[in-house]
C-alpha cells in the first residue's frame, strides 16, 4: 500500500507510549505488542532503524502471516494484531497495530509487560492481580477468606447499615441482615468475604489500621493513636480527631449568632478521608497514616494509582472510575457517604480552592499516594474574626513577630515593603482582633502574639 505521508508523520513522531520501530521481527516486537495490549493500544513499525530511517524488510508470501502465528502462538491469551504493509520509495514496511485488550493481562513466555512512556516494564506481581481482577469487574474484597465465618461478623452493625441506607435512599429494605448480606454478594453460604469483614468485623482486624497522630514538626509527636474498626466508622473517628486539633474561627457578622469558619473545609477533608479508605490496599497490611500539623494535614495511604490513571487525571476530574475495593465502595455509596463514582477527589480540590486555600498536591510515595493540605492558622484553637480572614500583610507581620518579638515597626514595614503608616495600621487591626498585643515601652518593649478567646 503506498502511504509515504502517514508513514512520514509516523516516523517524524518519533517513538512513544503508542509507537515503536523495530529494524526486523524478533521477539522484543511480541514483547511490545503484549505491552501495548496490556496498557492501552499501539503500533510496531518494521523496517525501520534505530535512528529512525527507513530501511525496509525483506518479505516472502507467508512472512507477515508467520509473524501473526508466532505472535499468537506465544502468548495467552492469544493475541492476534492487524497488518498493514506500506510501500515507501520501493522500501516495504510492515506495521503492526494492537488494541487494548478487554481480557488482561496478557503474557509473552509467562511474563507480562506494561508501556510505560515509551519502552515496556516488567509488570510486578502486584500489577498482575490487579489487572486480572479489573477486567474481570472484581476486587479483593469481594473474594471470601477460609479463616472468617459468619460467627465473626457483628449483626447489630448490619442492621445499622440497612437502616443507613433506608434513610439516604428513602427506600425499605426489609430482608433480615442474613438476606441483606446475601442481596449484596457479602457472603457466599457460610463464607465471609473481605469486604464484609472490613465493614462489620465483631473483632476489627489489624490490616484496617489507621495511625492518626497530632505533629509538631514532622519529628515531633505530640499525640497519636491507632484507630481500629470498621471502615463507617472509621470515618467519623478521624474527622472526630482532625477536628479536636484544627483551629476554627468565629466571624461576626453583626448576626445575633456568629458564623463558624473552620481552618479547612470540613466536607473536602471527610472527602479525602474516605477515598484513602476506600482505595487503600488492604491485602498489604500496611496501615493508613495521616498527620495533622497546626497548618497542613497530610493523608498517606498504601496503594498505587492504576496504570491508566494519572494524578493529572484525578485533578482534572477525568479519571474512571475504578474502586479499589468495589464491595466496600458499593456500600458506601449506598449508605450516602459517596455521591458518585470518581467524581469525589475533584469536587473536594474545587471546593479547598474556594475556600481561599491551595490547591492539594498529591504525590506517589513508597507505594502509596501521599495528599497534602495547606491551611490558614491563627494562633489559639478559637478566634473571633470580624467579616473577614487576615490579609496577606498581617499575616505576613504575625510571621516575622514569631521569629523575633522584638521586632521594630520600622523593621516590619522595610520587611514587607509597605510604609509605616499601613504597617500602624494592621497592627492596630491585629490588636484589636486581640491577636496580638505590645509589651513594656515602644523602645525598650516586645511584642506577644495572644491566643483568640
Amino acid at each position: 500500500m503506498e502511504n509515504p505521508l502517514n508513514l512520514s508523520t509516523l516516523i517524524v513522531s518519533g517513538e512513544s507510549e503508542l509507537l515503536e520501530f523495530k529494524e526486523s521481527f524478533s521477539d522484543e516486537v511480541i514483547k511490545t505488542l503484549v505491552a501495548f495490549a496490556n496498557t492501552k493500544e499501539g503500533k510496531v513499525l518494521i523496517g525501520i532503524s534505530d535512528k529512525n530511517k527507513i530501511i525496509g524488510i525483506n518479505l516472502q508470501k507467508e512472512t507477515v502471516q508467520k509473524w501473526v502465528n508466532l505472535t499468537k502462538n506465544k502468548t495467552l491469551h492469544k493475541i492476534i494484531p492487524d497488518t498493514e504493509i506500506i510501500e515507501h520509495e520501493n522500501k516495504k514496511i510492515v506495521v503492526f497495530s494492537i488494541i487494548e485488550y478487554p481480557s488482561k493481562p496478557i503474557s509473552f513466555q509467562g511474563k507480562y509487560y506494561k508501556r510505560h512512556f515509551n519502552s515496556n516494564h516488567e509488570m510486578s506481581a502486584e500489577e498482575i492481580i490487579n489487572d486480572y481482577l479489573r477486567t474481570r469487574n472484581k476486587s479483593w474484597d469481594m473474594f471470601t477468606d477460609g479463616k472468617y465465618s459468619l460467627e465473626d461478623l457483628d449483626f447489630k452493625k448490619v442492621f445499622d447499615t440497612i437502616l443507613k441506607i433506608n434513610k439516604n435512599k428513602n427506600v425499605q429494605i426489609t430482608e433480615d441482615p442474613l438476606l441483606f448480606l446475601k442481596k449484596f454478594g457479602l457472603i457466599d453460604g457460610e463464607k465471609v468475604t473481605n469486604a464484609a469483614m472490613l465493614l462489620f468485623p465483631k473483632l476489627p482486624d489489624i490490616y484496617a489500621d489507621i495511625q492518626i497522630g497530632l505533629f509538631e514538626t514532622p519529628t515531633i509527636i505530640k499525640k497519636s493513636i491507632t484507630i481500629r474498626d470498621d471502615l463507617v466508622s472509621e470515618v467519623d473517628q478521624v474527622m472526630d480527631f482532625i477536628t479536636s486539633y484544627i483551629t476554627k474561627e468565629y466571624i461576626i457578622t453583626g448576626r445575633p449568632q456568629r458564623e463558624e469558619k473552620w481552618q479547612y473545609p470540613l466536607t473536602a477533608i471527610r472527602e479525602f478521608v474516605i477515598n484513602a479508605i476506600i482505595h487503600r490496599d488492604y491485602r498489604s497490611g500496611i496501615h493508613s497514616q495521616f498527620k495533622v500539623f497546626r497548618d497542613k494535614i497530610e493523608f498517606w495511604n498504601y496503594g498505587k494509582l492504576p496504570s491508566e490513571i494519572t494524578i493529572e487525571n484525578l485533578f482534572k476530574g477525568t479519571e474512571k472510575s475504578i474502586p479499589r475495593n468495589i464491595k466496600v465502595a458499593e456500600i458506601f455509596k449506598e449508605i450516602g457517604l459517596i455521591e458518585k463514582y470518581g467524581s469525589g477527589v475533584k469536587r473536594a480540590i474545587d471546593e479547598i480552592v474556594s475556600y481561599g486555600l491551595l490547591q492539594p498536591q498529591m504525590t506517589e510515595i513508597a507505594g502509596g499516594i501521599n495528599v497534602l493540605i495547606k491551611g490558614n492558622f491563627i494562633d489559639g484553637k478559637e478566634g473571633d474574626k470580624e467579616g473577614h480572614r487576615l490579609t496577606e500583610n498581617q499575616k505576613s507581620i504575625l510571621s516575622l513577630i514569631r521569629r523575633n518579638n522584638s521586632i521594630s515597626t520600622q523593621e516590619i514595614s522595610i520587611k514587607i515593603n509597605i510604609n509605616k503608616s499601613n504597617t500602624e495600621k494592621n497592627i492596630a487591626k491585629l490588636k484589636k482582633l486581640n491577636l496580638l498585643k505590645r509589651i513594656g515601652s515602644a523602645k525598650g518593649g516586645r511584642w506577644q502574639i495572644i491566643a483568640n478567646i
